[in-house]
């Protein structure tokens, strides 16, 4: 978090922020992706087989409905080492592991069927968070149930407590 708050400071912005301000955040770019991978905004998806394939020994016939998980596309080892651990270095110019691999990162889905609302819902994101750490010093209250619900997005299943000062 002390890596955000550095940039955004360096930032300097006294107004309201600016699409040009939001060039200037790539740090708050890696972090919001490597959020997006472990905790994506939608569980997956169906999609209809268009030619018959064989996955893993099993035949998957033509017309049949298959469904995508985004979480586990994004807990490949092969694309993301540590697939566990919060790593924001993983999207920085030099690794760009979101580029590596057809369909690898696709927490909004993938293809002809991605979410039309994703540049605006990272939009909102970056503006959010920028904010969040440019505007108030925060941090989570200790002794949490941390664990997460789905249904009908990603949230703590008890709410997320924060003390903000």
């Amino acid at each position: 978090m002390e890596k955000v708050r550095k940039e955004q400071e360096n930032l300097n912005i006294t107004e309201d922020i600016t699409s040009e301000n939001l060039k200037e955040m790539p740090y708050l770019e890696q972090v919001l992706k490597e959020v997006l991978r472990l905790i994506p905004p939608v569980g997956g998806g169906f999609r209809k087989v268009i030619q018959e394939f064989e996955f893993e020994g099993y035949r998957i016939p033509k017309d049949w409905t298959v469904q995508y998980q985004i979480a586990q596309t994004h807990q490949e080892s092969d694309t993301f080492p540590n697939y566990q651990t919060f790593d924001p270095e993983r999207f920085s110019p030099e690794n760009m592991v979101d580029k590596q691999k057809r369909f690898g990162y696709v927490p909004f889905g993938g293809g002809l069927r991605e979410c039309l609302g994703k540049e605006f819902a990272r939009l909102e994101m970056k503006i959010f968070a920028s904010l969040l750490v440019r505007k108030c010093h925060w941090e989570l209250l200790p002794d949490q149930n941390l664990e997460m619900i789905n249904i009908p997005s990603p949230r703590p299943s008890d709410g997320l407590k924060v003390k903000i000062f």
